[in-house]
């Protein structure tokens, strides 16, 4: 019986392992070192869910440990990170920041507000080591996200992860031997970045969604009352914010720690975090060229809309106006465009219908998010649009 119980694990353990066969030696399997990560901690969330698209800043990490490499370190780390958030697809824009020094929390504030980010994000390094093949490695790294334009602090999230260096285990017959990771870090911060990413995609739309175009009056009714196009809904956050808990530099004793296995099917698996649900349109807005000036012909869908926002089943709901526009012209410029745009459509929507101006948030997005990357006129036409979305609770 114990013979047979020795042959199953065995085989368990080849099956996803390495095995170097020898007749005249013990025959060894490889298995890689698993990741094993404590349970994130985020001890600072919003009350609510986002319902706008958000772009982020993203500035190089701090490493806090003393080393005579933090500068290579920051750039290595964070790139690691970075590359991880923008596979997820968390916003519609997130930059890096160039550069390795950190220059203060105002001056990052500054950076961020000047390139015209949503969000600003700082991560820190309190803990690190490097044991190579050798030893363990392991890694602590906190992340901190403020609205750029309040600086409130919005999300405090701390995480830890190591790969441990374990002795051979000798079965007679064989010999099981893990194999320690020549690139440590690059899988530890991988893995922090990926869990870190879940709570932010239930507070944050996903900035692909795509809401059906309206070019008429009825196509504006039914496109808003046709219900949330994302998918599942997002569940609320807490309301309140805990406590921030001590921090460690690994799992604690005795915890379960999730792997690499775990990890992969989150990579190769369908994302199940279910973000918002978002009911919207998108509206054939024109304007003059250039210009912020809503053409007449526009009126009756815009008039259509402030219909429908004063109806029993929309009257008091709030809603965030976002401009767009096509892909010729500066950035920066295009961007202030949209934004004017939004105000537009606003102040029609306040002025005719006598919408509550605190209900309405205008927000401009420029060219950074095109239904259609055709380069003919009706393509660009598409992409100048006015996008209408039903929200209870934006970012402030």
């Amino acid at each position: 019986m114990k013979k047979a119980l020795l042959f199953s694990l065995l085989l368990t353990i080849a099956a996803c392992s390495h095995v170097d066969l020898s007749l005249t030696d013990q025959t060894r399997i490889y298995t890689d070192a698993p990741v094993r990560k404590s349970a994130l901690q985020v001890s600072v969330h919003p009350k609510g869910r986002q319902y706008t698209p958000l772009t982020a800043y993203f500035h190089p990490f701090i490493i806090q440990q003393e080393s005579p490499d933090h500068a290579a370190l920051s750039a290595s780390f964070t790139q690691i990170f970075f590359n991880v958030w923008t596979e997820e697809r968390l916003f519609s824009t997130m930059e890096l920041a160039p550069g390795y020094g950190y220059q203060g929390y105002s001056s990052a504030l500054e950076s961020a507000r000047r390139r015209g980010a949503d969000l600003l994000v700082i991560g820190k390094v309190p803990y690190f080591y490097d044991g190579t093949t050798l030893d363990d490695s392991a890694v602590t790294i906190q992340v901190d996200v403020y609205a750029a334009g309040s600086g409130t602090l919005l999300w405090t999230m701390i995480q830890s992860s190591r790969i441990e260096q374990r002795d051979p285990e000798d079965f007679v017959v064989v010999v099981h031997e893990t194999r320690m990771s020549h690139s440590p870090f690059n899988q530890m911060i991988r893995a922090i970045a990926r869990d870190m990413a879940v709570p932010l995609k239930s507070w944050l739309p996903d900035p692909d969604s795509r809401f059906p175009y309206a070019s008429t009056p009825e196509a504006v009714k039914s496109g808003l009352m046709a219900g949330p196009t994302d998918g599942a809904q997002g569940a609320d956050l807490p309301p309140e914010t805990s406590p921030a808990p001590a921090v460690s530099s690994g799992p604690a004793a005795g915890q379960p720690a999730r792997g690499d296995a775990e990890d992969e099917a989150a990579r190769t698996g369908e994302d199940a975090t279910p973000r918002p649900g978002i009911s919207g349109v998108d509206l054939d807005i024109q304007f003059d060229f250039d210009k912020a000036t809503i053409k007449p012909e526009s009126h009756a869908v815009l008039d259509a809309l402030g219909e429908t926002l004063n109806s029993p089943e929309f009257k008091g709901k709030s809603i965030v106006v976002g401009g767009h526009t096509d892909a010729s012209g500066d950035a920066r410029y295009n961007l202030d465009l949209s934004k004017k745009r939004a105000d537009a459509v606003k102040a029609y929507l306040v002025d005719k219908w006598r919408i509550n101006p605190d209900l309405i948030e205008a927000v401009g997005f420029g060219k950074s998010r095109p239904l259609t990357a055709g380069t003919t006129a009706a393509d660009q036409q598409r992409n100048r649009r006015v996008e209408i979305r039903l929200a209870d609770q934006a970012l402030q």
